[in-house]
């Protein structure tokens, strides 16, 4: 308003003064007595005045001009001097288009500033986010969704490997809401949902990934722990009191009959139910362990430290059956938050097995049986530890199934070994994964 006003009394005066210059021009040119010399001079101010208006009208119209382009273009360091030169009113448009800029430039800067902050935030998401315009180009995405995606970047919805091919058919078949169960590969399963929205006329896809594997593990270790946890007292308390009667009548047999032989061979009998039932006892007891892992007790330590004692204490027994241990940490300095004890339980566990697993090959030759402890970090700084050997590895349609409770390919197994690792490194927060090694053996690798 002020500029408005500014302009219009200006323009007012400038008129005011060409219309009484003009007038007084022709009065003095039309007297009776003409006065040719005043009407020159009058005409000379009207000529001057209209100049005057003419600059102003044009050098205002130049400025707005100006002023409307950088609104449009967005350009916001554009200045207008104050011109106070040409009065007061030009300084105080000029003043107020700066003004007017001043505002535009904020309100972009905090548009940008904003927008930074909800990229850095879904940037930082767990969950992996992908929008898609109409024709499947990504607009938007995150770190996220490439690692749960397992691809380095994306441009278009057709740049998804061809495994993907199921999420490529759930994208372009999205009309409103929808959610699938996706499992891209082992030990990855996601829950996608997507919703199509219109945003100022444009169609858009938007696609949310989490990976949901732990807690389907979780929940599924907790469903075997409370079932191993009814079934053991169930079991208990069936067999304890068949273990008391049998060493009931076996006093009775050794006491109050006379040897006979039928009552050899009922005393033959009646040790072999004693002895299964004992074995029975003792197999249920085995897996008590399962279903009382205490809560860790965190720390922080040197993994190198966790390392060698594990090697002092696992040295002894493969040097007797020529397996070579090493173990490599980098950096030198690497250090993790983990229950000391736990960790070394799990880390025993696995040397074991992979000592069970050469014995068992009879590896020989130019090959070294070997087991190889790694620590390190990926590349967002997580720390990890690895167990590898080189022995003949874990068949390919085992691999999901050796963390299953109860389930071993071991003679005299008891199936509980991995599954109290996966329990253990899960309570931390992490989590223990499987795969074949380079030289063909196994692998398993401890995340947290």
């Amino acid at each position: 308003m002020a500029l408005v006003r500014s302009f219009s009394v200006s323009f007012f005066w400038r008129i005011l003064l060409l219309s009484l210059s003009i007038t007084g021009a022709v009065a003095a040119a039309l007297w009776p007595k003409p006065q040719f010399g005043l009407a020159f001079l009058m005409g000379i101010v009207a000529s001057g005045v209209a100049f005057s208006l003419y600059r102003y009208v044009n050098d205002t119209n130049r400025r707005l001009a100006r002023f409307f382009e950088s609104v449009r273009y967005s350009d916001f360091a554009i200045r207008f001097a104050s011109s106070k030169d040409k009065g007061d009113s030009f300084a105080e448009v000029n003043r107020q288009f700066n003004e007017v800029l001043e505002a535009f430039r904020q309100t972009r800067a905090e548009k940008e500033a904003n927008l930074l902050f909800l990229n850095t935030i879904v940037q930082h998401l767990s969950a992996g986010i992908l929008v898609f315009d109409a024709q499947a180009g990504v607009l938007v995405s995150n770190s996220a969704a490439f690692q749960l995606l397992g691809v380095y970047r994306l441009h278009h919805l057709h740049d998804l490997p061809e495994r993907h091919k199921a999420l490529i058919q759930f994208v372009q078949q999205l009309r409103s809401k929808g959610k699938m169960l996706y499992q891209p590969e082992s030990g990855r399963q996601l829950a996608v949902q997507g919703v199509s929205l219109s945003l100022q006329g444009r169609a858009v896809r938007l696609i949310t990934l989490q990976n949901i594997h732990p807690e389907l593990q979780r929940k599924e270790v907790d469903a075997w722990r409370n079932l191993t946890r009814v079934l053991r007292h169930e079991i208990m308390n069936s067999v304890t009191p068949i273990v008391s009667l049998v060493e009931t009548a076996q006093d009775i047999l050794k006491h109050d009959l006379g040897e006979s032989p039928a009552t050899a061979d009922l005393t033959e009998a009646l040790e072999v139910v004693a002895s299964r039932s004992r074995g029975l006892m003792n197999f249920v007891e085995a897996y008590r362990s399962f279903s009382a892992i205490p809560t860790p007790r965190m720390e922080e330590f040197a993994v190198r430290h966790l390392l060698e004692r594990v090697v002092q204490l696992t040295t002894p027994e493969l040097r007797d059956q020529k397996i070579l241990l090493e173990y490599f940490v980098q950096p030198e300095d690497l250090r993790i938050q983990a229950d000391t004890g736990q960790l070394e339980m799990v880390l025993i566990n696995l040397v074991k097995n992979a000592r069970e697993a050469l014995v068992s090959s009879g590896k020989s030759g130019d090959s070294t049986p070997r087991i190889t402890l790694r620590a390190g970090a990926d590349a967002k700084g997580k720390p990890f530890i690895e167990v590898e050997d080189n022995g003949p590895g874990i068949a390919s349609e085992l691999l999901d199934e050796v963390f299953i409770p109860f389930f071993t390919t071991k003679p005299a197994g008891t199936g509980v070994g991995l599954s109290i690792s996966k329990q253990i490194m899960q309570l931390h927060g992490g989590d223990i994964r499987v795969s074949t090694a380079a030289g063909g053996g196994a692998r398993f690798i401890l995340e947290f």
